[in-house]
């Protein structure tokens, strides 16, 4: 989520530390298993956080043995950082394949403390008019899926989100749009999911599709402050290019909510794992839809590149989308490959559609 016409960025990689445990049977001879953990602390600048320190962990390891082609590899990762702009984030997800792959569980905890930027809502709002609130959030959300067939999970899911120490400009932008929860709220619902996964690899799919369909119900009863729905669709596709090692992927994202839809529940167009460029919130609505394609290319060894383009927009009513209201962005980056057989990499992107709507992005794994 970071955008701006110019851009000074450090990363410091203050240690690079990788290790493997290996795991034992009861008789005490090596199972094939084994954990590998990563510790990068890093330092940065950015125009929205302006320095930040902190530091990145990353457990990857097999629920079975090494070589089960059966159970892709798990991961847990976390992160944590403090700015100058008085922010700070502290957030943990994981996704933990069981053997065979009959149940995977994912999962997110997070809270973060984080001043942040609104421009209204909408697909026609202006780079000038944006504002300044800050929010404080707590989030947890597990997520349990079964396998029903071969390539096909049913998912049972919760989700809880508490936001308060809600701040912003009486009668600005903000104060006087049309969402909920601009006072503290809880949020509480929960879902089922449906998806169809044949991707050959969690981190760099080479081939594959991979299809969700999630709805999460928010119900008063269950201690939320508003009903809402929110139906979400994620739709992937990877493809080799001319039998190489070049690679093709596509992705599709149409996210709905329904009700009285609350702050951080909103749509919102941008970041690091959708229109990158676009500062992430830069356009919010209750509902958004986005198509992203990249092409993927292996360099030398552990090094990897990409280029990419995207559109998409945010809309309230399905009249809405035109092609005129429609944003875009393009880019490319560079790509590290801190495990190499299982290829989780470093990402460092730079995205642009505007003079006003660029930026820099250096995360763990793909944008999808």
């Amino acid at each position: 989520m970071f955008r701006y016409k110019k851009f000074y960025f450090f990363l410091i990689l203050l240690s690079l530390f990788e290790s493997r445990v290996l795991a034992f049977n009861e008789s005490g001879r090596d199972s094939g298993r084994s954990l590998k953990y990563l510790f990068l602390p890093t330092l940065f600048k950015t125009p929205e956080v302006g320095y930040a320190l902190g530091l990145s962990t990353s457990f990857s390891f097999k629920t079975s043995y090494l070589g089960d082609s059966l159970t892709r590899t798990s991961i847990i990762q976390g992160v944590g950082f403090a700015t100058t702009h008085q922010q700070n984030v502290q957030a943990m997800d994981a996704s933990i394949y069981f053997p065979k792959e009959r149940y995977i569980l994912q999962g997110q905890l997070s809270h973060s403390y984080f001043p942040d930027r609104f421009w209204g809502l909408g697909a026609n709002t202006k780079d000038n008019d944006q504002e300044r609130y800050v929010y404080e959030q707590f989030y947890f959300s597990p997520h349990l899926k079964r396998k029903i067939n071969r390539h096909l999970w049913l998912g049972l899911l919760y989700e809880l989100q508490t936001v308060y120490h809600i701040s912003y400009l009486k009668g600005g932008n903000f104060d006087t749009a049309n969402f909920k929860g601009k006072q503290n709220y809880l949020a509480s619902g929960t879902g089922l999911s449906l998806s169809h996964d044949t991707r050959n690899s969690a981190f760099w799919p080479s081939k594959g599709l991979y299809i969700l369909s999630q709805f999460t119900a928010f119900r008063k009863e269950l201690l939320s402050k508003y009903n809402v729905v929110k139906w979400i669709t994620d739709v992937r596709f990877f493809q080799k290019l001319f039998r190489s090692r070049h690679i093709l992927a596509l992705q599709f994202v149409n996210y709905e909510t329904f009700g009285d839809t609350p702050l951080r529940e909103l749509a919102a167009l941008g970041g690091p794992n959708n229109l990158r460029g676009f500062y992430q919130g830069r356009y919010r609505a209750n509902s958004m839809l986005s198509f992203i394609s990249e092409c993927r290319f292996h360099l030398i060894g552990r090094f990897s590149t990409c280029v990419f383009g995207g559109i998409g927009s945010v809309y309230n009513h399905y009249n809405e989308i035109r092609p005129e209201s429609m944003k875009y962005s393009f880019g490319g980056g560079l790509r590290f490959s801190i495990l190499k057989k299982e290829k989780l990499n470093i990402r460092v992107d730079y995205g642009y559609s505007s003079k006003l709507n660029q930026g820099l992005y250096i995360t763990f794994g793909e944008c999808f």
